[in-house]
């Protein structure tokens, strides 16, 4: 939960979730309602329960739902890009200032955002000077999810 709770901060999130409306399973994180929550005796076995928000890493990878999420809030900051850097990022790539096509909310080196394409949210980075030019660090994006499903077989 405290990787949860780091990426809402640093995303300067308004979505706040409490310790009895999250359950933790493995190293996954789910939203589930207080009342189901009572109900649930049997831990051992499941494989989730509710609406999915993520896991933990090294960072916390969240789910394309709570991405979502967040895009719709108005406090998040994000970036906006084009079709070419949002396929470039979502393949791993850095985004760099000249692809910024629009930023909303206060950026500054080292804080976190949500890169978004159209209306959709494809992942968190963070921003970043290097060489004297800004830059967005991939830091997760949607590909990863289709990364570890190639990987798999």
């Amino acid at each position: 939960m405290r990787l949860l709770a780091r990426l809402l901060s640093d995303l300067n999130s308004g979505l706040r979730l409490r310790e009895d409306e999250v359950i933790r399973i493995n190293d996954q994180y789910f939203t589930l309602n207080p009342a189901l929550r009572d109900g649930l005796k049997v831990k051992d076995g499941l494989v989730y329960a509710g609406r999915y928000l993520g896991r933990d890493r090294r960072i916390f990878e969240p789910s394309s739902l709570l991405l979502q999420e967040l895009a719709s809030e108005p406090g998040t900051r994000k970036v906006r890009v084009g079709r070419g850097a949002a396929w470039l990022f979502v393949c791993g790539r850095d985004v760099f200032q000249e692809n910024v096509e629009a930023v909303e909310g206060e950026l500054s080196p080292g804080s976190h955002c949500l890169v978004v394409y159209g209306s959709r949210c494809i992942g968190v980075g963070r921003y970043e000077t290097v060489w004297n030019k800004m830059m967005v660090r991939n830091l997760f994006n949607l590909g990863d999810f289709l990364h570890r499903e190639g990987s798999a077989t």
